[in-house]
């Protein structure tokens, strides 16, 4: 009886090792199965993502353009607009790149005989008002370089900017303070502080001509020329700035001295005109239609007449 009971003993032993072997057998290979079905979906998954990214980088190559292509396109990138003139004014405009090179010696002479005539520090209600009757009575036009300050001062300093402007005459930017010890402290330009100024002088004539008005000229207190000669080590940001704002700081290679050595008077001041006009091509002639230069606008008709006779013709800058 022991041996027979040991025997079905064993028997159920087997068969119960076999079945949790089958068993484990069973799950192993769901186990598996389920394993490569998911590795399976992982795999997909990487290819999808994969052939994605290729998509995208391949779509923004194709979006972004190469070197040749953003040098086809560069005409057809927007301009800043040059509303520093009326409509009445477009005509006697040039552009103020070309003016810049022109005084850079980077422009060849073409024949063309040409007059910018530029007032700066104003406007002022004693001197402006009759430069603006002279230039009225020779029908000529003119930039005058404005300063912030002056615009500001009265109603009337800015009626008299609606007026330059209405007439056609182009507006051109001088600074907001025109002070020499806040623009170039130690010797320097403050760019920042510069720019402020410009920004601040450009919002006060907008004020007056309306929020389309946008000038490209500007003209430095004391010249561009003068940060050349003392080596100013900002002037590189400078024109980084400038150039950011399609702005060209705009010189002179003529002048009529009112604002230089001693006081002269009308017959003297038409004198410097013609020394420092010469036999140019192009000038851009230097005067000042701020307070005390009456003699400026005294001399202002014999100017006139000098140029037109020497076969100049006036524009503006814009």
């Amino acid at each position: 009886m022991q041996v027979k009971k040991r025997r079905k003993n064993k028997k159920v032993k087997f068969i119960r090792r076999r079945l949790i072997l089958a068993f484990l057998i069973i799950v192993l290979i769901l186990l598996y199965k389920e394993y490569k079905e998911y590795n399976s979906k992982i795999v997909q998954a990487n290819k999808t993502i994969a052939a994605n990214k290729t998509k995208t980088v391949n779509n923004i190559k194709s979006e972004t353009p190469s070197n040749e292509e953003k040098e086809n396109h560069k005409e057809d990138r927007p301009k800043v607009k040059r509303n520093n003139v009326s409509s009445e004014g477009l005509k006697y405009t040039y552009d103020a790149k070309k003016i810049k090179n022109i005084l850079d010696n980077k422009e060849k002479n073409d024949g063309k005989k040409i007059a910018f005539l530029t007032f700066d520090d104003g406007p002022s209600v004693t001197v402006t008002p009759k430069i603006l009757s002279v230039l009225k009575n020779y029908n000529v036009k003119a930039t005058f370089c404005l300063i912030g300050k002056e615009i500001n001062t009265n109603e009337g300093s800015k009626k008299i900017v609606k007026e330059i402007f209405k007439e056609g005459h182009a507006l051109a930017n001088h600074t907001y303070s025109h002070n020499l010890k806040n623009l170039y402290p130690e010797n320097k330009i403050n760019v920042e502080y510069f720019m402020e100024e410009v920004e601040e002088t450009n919002a006060a004539i907008k004020n007056i001509v309306g929020q389309d008005f946008n000038t490209r000229v500007l003209r430095m207190p004391g010249g561009y020329m003068s940060r050349e000669y003392y080596k100013d080590p900002n002037l590189e940001e400078f024109n980084t700035k400038l150039e950011e704002k399609e702005m060209y700081s705009i010189d002179w290679n003529a002048y009529d001295f009112d604002s230089e050595g001693s006081k002269k008077n009308a017959s003297e001041l038409v004198s410097e005109v013609i020394k420092s006009v010469g036999t140019k091509e192009k000038i851009v002639l230097l005067m000042h239609d701020t307070y005390g230069k009456e003699e400026t606008a005294k001399a202002l008709p014999q100017i006139i007449e000098y140029l037109k006779g020497q076969g100049y013709e006036f524009r503006t800058m814009s």
